[in-house]
């Protein structure tokens, strides 16, 4: 193996492999990249076995070839190295050679025989989405995704392809348990998800770091039972499925919800951050005391004190109190698109549900947030 490339290029692959490899693993394989060098382009190759991520660099070849090197250390040299063209060659022994200028650096390697393949596809399967779309998507619902190794089949998205009104639609649901965020917006049908498929949160996360920057560009997608793939530009992001039954959600959603409440969302949510200092790291609970055409958010700490506030509120049905958790308001209405939201209450006990207040009355986006006893 024995090719050229400019180090902007090079390290912009190595950047996006970084956020997989390297992690801690008893088989060292897996902290390494592949470098794979062919006719006018090297891949590059990480994976930890569950996302794995290959990107296509332009460069110029001299030999083609295989090497496997670690992927922090290639990337922490690449970095320091000048904006001039690196000379890659693989050495005996599984070494690699790196020259830029007058630094040479030499890499112990392993034998890349032993790197993990990705999984096949089937190139005909891809469907376009835009990019934009996919991150607006992931953003709104992932935080309400569970971080529990017992409870693995909720620490992912659920994502399905539904028909509503005659119009196709992708929908992604999270949960934890103890909050729900849902939205809907309408696509093109992607493959393998018409009855949902749970996408890790790890690898959701990563892909909405991979696509951050590709605003006006469409992702190809497309799932098989076991494995998401996505491509973008000239990277390709596969993602193992979480085996299991996500919950039936759609019981959980409040269907007699009859106290309406309207409020102006940045009020709210500054209030319920000043209020919130007051409360514990362990997150205690905000009571909310709706009264005539006021919400009075209020807290009471053993350790610290209290704190208590009042927002003006559209409401005119009968005074009543409820608890959440702050940080579960906060998230809720940080992800809401409107100025204006609707929280729906039926009493005490009952789940609540935040809704952006838009010029149509689809719910194509709501969050569901389980009350506290305060």
């Amino acid at each position: 193996m024995d090719f050229e490339i400019e180090k902007r290029e090079f390290f912009k692959g190595l950047s996006l492999i970084q956020g997989i490899a390297g992690r801690k693993t008893t088989l060292p394989i897996l902290t390494h990249v592949l470098l794979e060098s062919q006719k006018g382009w090297v891949q590059l190759t990480g994976t930890d076995l569950e996302i794995g991520i290959r990107e296509e660099l332009t460069a110029k070849v001299k030999q083609e070839g295989k090497a496997s090197v670690s992927a922090k250390k290639i990337y922490e040299i690449v970095k320091e190295l000048p904006d001039e063209i690196i000379h890659v060659q693989k050495r005996e022994n599984q070494w690699i050679r790196l020259q830029s200028g007058k630094s040479i650096f030499n890499l112990s390697g392993l034998d890349p025989e032993e790197f993990p393949a990705l999984p096949t596809y089937q190139e005909d399967y891809f469907s376009e989405l835009p990019a934009s779309l996919l991150s607006e998507m992931i953003e709104k619902t992932v935080f309400a995704a569970a971080n529990e190794e017992s409870r693995y089949h909720l620490n992912g998205v659920l994502v399905l392809q539904k028909k509503e009104g005659g119009k196709e639609k992708l929908r992604m649901v999270a949960t934890d348990g103890h909050r729900l965020s849902l939205i809907d917006r309408e696509s093109q049908i992607v493959r393998g998800i018409e009855k949902g498929i749970i996408v890790p949160k790890k690898g959701v996360l990563e892909l909405k770091r991979v696509i951050s920057d590709k605003d006006g560009e469409d992702v190809g997608i497309y799932f098989d039972p076991t494995h998401g793939f996505l491509k973008i530009g000239k990277s390709l992001m596969v993602i193992r499925l979480i085996d299991g039954e996500f919950p039936e959600y759609e019981q959980v959603i409040p269907k007699e919800n009859d106290k309406r409440l309207t409020l102006d969302k940045e009020k709210v949510y500054g209030c319920l951050r000043r209020v919130s200092t007051m409360t514990s790291e362990r997150g205690e609970g905000i009571k909310l005391s709706i009264k005539g055409r006021s919400i009075e958010f209020s807290t009471f700490n053993q350790d610290f004190g209290d704190a208590r506030e009042e927002v003006d509120v559209d409401y005119d049905g009968p005074a009543f109190e409820i608890g959440f958790n702050s940080r579960y308001l906060l998230d809720a209405l940080n992800v809401m698109p409107s100025t204006t939201v609707t929280i729906e209450l039926k009493d005490e006990g009952s789940p609540g549900m935040i809704t952006p207040v838009t010029s149509t009355e689809s719910r194509d986006q709501f969050c569901i947030i389980m009350p506290m006893r305060i």
